[in-house]
């Protein structure tokens, strides 16, 4: 074990990691990313590049971390959509080395946050509370019932509470499902209007008969939400952040 870094989780667990990314590139980032990484960053405006770079070196450090191996060591790869069969939008994997870990990424702004189980499929989102055209984008992607509460609420900042829920949720289950917004978002329904955790099914999901979604504090005005497969038991979260973890994490000892 990499001294001083976390445990790996079990399937029984999900650990989830936070962090924030500059907008001007750190090399020591660049440093562990792929060829192809690199390539992608380099194809980015300068913001989106260094955002981009920083998330993706922290989820390999992360990983590596866990593992026991260097962070540019190890090959990350996404399997297909099952919906449409594209490799860009797919689940993201681990190749090499082989493992059990599982692990979904989300950015939203200059904020990161990454979720890593064992076992099981899991999906995170994480979005900012930016300014959303109420008018225009919840007819667009909420269910029937969604948007009936959300018109019932009495003010915009409601509204906007509400539809970031609905959101995050659907986000956080199409990717644990695998699937893309290729996905009929109008004909699922995450409940925002419902605390949580809720029991989301639909025909276009794959990989499991139903998903479990809840609600994620990150101790910020952003918005989360994490899904995992609905057939399996509920899983411990936590938060094994520590001081330091970017230099432990990319050590092996």
């Amino acid at each position: 074990m990499t001294s001083g870094f976390p445990r790996p989780p079990d399937s029984g667990r999900v650990h989830l990691w936070r962090g924030r990314a500059p907008t001007e590139v750190d090399h020591a980032d660049l440093a562990v990313l792929a060829a192809a990484e690199q390539a992608r960053f380099r194809a980015m405006v300068p913001t989106a590049g260094a955002r981009y770079a920083r998330s993706r070196s922290a989820v390999r450090r992360i990983l590596g971390g866990y593992l026991e191996e260097p962070p540019e060591s190890l090959a990350l790869d996404r399997m297909a959509c099952p919906g449409c069969g594209s490799a860009e939008h797919g689940p993201p994997i681990l190749v090499h080395p082989h493992s059990q870990l599982t692990f979904s990424l989300s950015r939203s702004a200059d904020n990161w946050l990454l979720a890593v189980s064992a076992g099981r499929l899991i999906g995170v989102d994480l979005e900012d509370a930016a300014a959303v055209d109420l008018d225009l984008v919840p007819p667009m992607v909420m269910a029937p019932a969604e948007l009936d509460a959300f018109r019932s609420l009495p003010d915009d900042r409601e509204r906007r509470q509400l539809f970031l829920r609905a959101w995050t949720r659907k986000e956080a289950v199409l990717k644990a499902a695998g699937i893309g917004l290729v996905a009929p978002l109008r004909e699922i329904d995450v409940q925002p209007a419902v605390d949580g955790p809720v029991r989301v099914a639909h025909s276009s999901l794959s990989g499991a008969p139903a998903w479990t979604v809840q609600d994620v504090a990150t101790g910020s005005a952003d918005m989360a939400a994490l899904a995992w497969q609905a057939d399996l038991p509920p899983a411990e979260i936590s938060w094994p952040e520590m001081a330091g973890w970017q230099e432990v994490a990319g050590r092996v000892s």
